[in-house]
C-alpha cells in the first residue's frame, strides 16, 4: 500500500464525514440567522454605600493666622469593593475647634480647605479605614478669632472618587 493514498473504503468514509459536516454547519447557521425571541430582563448591582470621610489639622503643627498645616483625612470604606480617591473638596458643614477651644471663645475659626480641589490618589481596600495626609492642605486665614490659634480643628471635606474592582 503506497503512501497518501486512499483505498476505495477510505474514500467513502472520508466523503460521508464531509457531507455530515456540511449538513450540521448548515443547520446551525440557518438556527443562527434565524431564532428570535423577546422577553424581560433584570440586571441588579449591588449598592454603594457612600464613603465617611473627617478632616482633621495637623495637632503636631497648630495653625496660626496666615499659616498652613496638613489635613489628615480618615475614609471608612464599608463597601464590598475597593475605592480610589482622586480629589477632595471643601464639604458643605463649617469648621469647628475642638471643645477647648470653642469654650475659650474660637467661633470664627478662619479655617480653610488649601485649595478648591486638591489632588490625590488614595487606593481604600474594601471594608477598611484608611487614613492619608495632604501636606499643607489646611491654611488658617486672618479673620479667624485669635482664641483658636493652637486649636485642632474638624474640616469636612468630599471626595471624588471611583470603584477600583476589577
Amino acid at each position: 500500500m503506497a503512501r497518501g493514498r486512499l483505498d476505495r473504503r477510505g474514500k467513502l468514509i472520508l466523503g460521508v464525514a464531509a457531507a455530515a459536516a456540511v449538513f450540521v454547519n448548515a443547520g446551525a447557521a440557518w438556527a443562527y440567522w434565524n431564532l428570535s425571541g423577546s422577553g424581560d430582563a433584570v440586571a441588579v448591582a449591588g449598592s454603594a454605600i457612600e464613603l465617611k470621610l473627617e478632616g482633621k489639622s495637623d495637632d503636631v503643627r497648630p495653625l496660626y493666622p496666615g499659616g498652613t498645616t496638613n489635613l489628615t483625612v480618615t475614609v471608612t470604606n464599608q463597601n464590598n469593593f475597593p475605592v480610589r480617591i482622586t480629589s477632595l473638596s471643601p464639604g458643605s458643614a463649617d469648621v469647628t475647634a475642638d471643645r477647648e477651644h470653642r469654650n475659650g471663645g474660637c467661633r470664627t475659626t478662619g479655617v480653610v480647605v488649601a485649595q478648591d480641589v486638591l489632588r490625590v490618589s488614595w487606593e481604600v481596600p474594601k471594608n477598611t479605614i484608611g487614613v492619608f495626609t495632604v501636606p499643607d492642605g489646611v491654611k488658617m486665614t486672618n479673620a479667624s478669632d485669635s482664641a483658636c490659634q493652637g486649636a485642632t480643628f474638624t474640616i469636612p471635606v468630599r471626595a471624588t472618587g471611583v470603584s477600583n474592582a476589577s
